[in-house]
């Protein structure tokens, strides 16, 4: 090779070498990075302000869901082996960070408009709450999530009950809300119907705790409402007249509920003092044309009830039931058995026993479960404890259910059935030895052609 040839040669490497180390994402318009820093998570966002100098601020164009969740952290605090005081200075330090980075956070995006605001984290910050509305507004977010539900420990359990956090009547137009979910915030029917009114694309609803509704009635022309959910929120009247709605949930005391239209209702789930009523009288005007017309339902009896119902009306309409049962080991599960009698032709069964208690059991619960459930191809089971009277209520299925295909053994207890995903997997992993050994009772009854598995 000549010597003009290895010149040129070493200027094209150069010239390459140029062309490689050249940071094109950089040079892009701050509304395109924006645009890719949304499709990553907030946390994710702000980890690319150490990659240079450039990067340092770009997160603040960040247009994604802003998630502040603190659920996980306040699960791993919980579980410290230290004292109790040590416990509350803790809690105290977390939330005095938590709140801090949120406040810096809302302060520091520009982005005219976010996907989302989520906030969870235990007791809420009442004094805040105006100026999170106000951000979710302004940024015209899609998703409103604010979760402020008490999980961390005892001593604060009753300062969490005074200290409540009050959505006023006070508007903000949020005209892209499609997705409205509060959970410890005190908010009154007439707040609802006013975002009902103002959100046209809003979609979902869920409310948990509010001890401030008590009325509430759904009703507009144009509804785009497809989910409504009303937990642990003690309603007295309840009005509804929703086209578009297609999963109905409520979970609290007995009121008078009026099912005008909803002739796209799909999924009803009940709890409470409400479903304890229900499964007793299940022929009532209020809710039977309801009854007949889903595919999923799900019954919470959260009262254990000891006793046989008869003459329960035959609902062949359900094909996914599911039913959490209150439990007292050993005990009688008589009720849970002929509220089942009821759905012969479900596909899919969900049992999700509650707590159960030690005690002793002078006699032996035998299921007598009589009806057949050709159907039935998939079995799933949540708080199961080795227990005589849950391996016979299953074992009395099992006979029953000639074409069941699989069984689904979930560790997680329903106590962290609305915990977040994080909280959720960290708690079927660390349960999920000790799940492996309560299902070896199980298996000798399993028929061959069914599959077991651990979640």
């Amino acid at each position: 090779m000549t010597q003009g040839n290895i010149a040129n040669e070493g200027s094209r490497n150069i010239t390459s070498n140029r062309f490689e180390m050249r940071d094109f994402i950089s040079t892009m318009p701050n509304e395109i990075i924006g645009n890719i820093l949304s499709r990553l998570t907030m946390k994710e966002a702000g980890r690319t302000s150490v990659l240079s100098t450039t990067w340092r601020y770009q997160w603040t164009h960040f247009s994604g869901v802003v998630d502040f969740d603190h659920s996980l952290r306040s699960y791993v605090l919980r579980r410290l082996h230290v004292g109790l005081l040590t416990k509350c200075i803790f809690f105290v330090s977390e939330w005095e960070k938590f709140m801090a980075r949120l406040e810096h956070v809302m302060k520091s995006l520009k982005c005219p408009s976010m996907q989302g605001l989520r906030v969870c984290m235990d007791l809420g910050n009442p004094r805040k709450l105006p100026e999170w509305l106000k951000f979710a507004s302004e940024r015209n977010v899609q998703v409103l999530d604010l979760d402020f539900t008490y999980h961390f420990t005892e001593p604060f359990y009753g300062i969490s009950d005074n200290i409540r956090n009050v959505l006023s009547s006070k508007k903000f137009e949020m005209k892209s809300l499609r997705v409205l979910r509060l959970a410890c915030v005190d908010v009154n029917g007439e707040v609802l119907q006013c975002f009902l009114a103002t959100c046209p694309l809003l979609e979902t609803i869920r409310v948990t705790e509010s001890t401030r509704l008590v009325r509430l009635k759904v009703w507009g022309q144009g509804l785009r409402l497809k989910h409504l959910e009303l937990v642990e929120c003690n309603i007295l009247y309840l009005d509804i007249c929703a086209e578009n709605l297609m999963t109905f949930r409520y979970s609290g005391d007995y009121g008078k509920f009026n099912f005008e239209s909803v002739p796209s209702l799909e999924e009803a789930s009940f709890g409470g003092r409400y479903a304890s009523y229900l499964q007793a009288n299940m022929h009532d005007e209020d809710f039977f044309g309801v009854l007949l017309q889903v595919h999923v339902l799900k019954l919470n009896l959260s009262t254990y009830t000891v006793g046989v119902i008869e003459g329960l009306p035959v609902f062949d309409n359900v094909r996914q039931l599911e039913l959490q049962i209150p439990h007292i080991c050993g005990a009688d599960l008589g009720r849970p058995v002929s509220v089942l009698s009821a759905f012969p032709s479900i596909c899919m069964l969900k049992i999700k026993f509650m707590r159960s208690n030690l005690v002793d059991v002078e006699h032996e619960w035998k299921a007598n479960l009589k009806q057949e459930y050709p159907k039935l191809r998939e079995l799933e089971v949540s708080g199961y404890r080795r227990d005589p009277s849950q391996i016979e209520l299953l074992i009395s299925i099992f006979a029953k259910a000639p074409n069941l295909n699989r069984i689904l053994v979930d560790p997680l207890s329903s106590y962290y059935a609305d915990r977040s995903p994080d909280v959720k997997a960290r708690v079927r992993n660390t349960r999920r030895d000790s799940t492996l050994w309560l299902v070896d009772a199980l298996k000798p009854h399993v028929p061959p052609s069914v599959e077991l598995i651990v979640l």
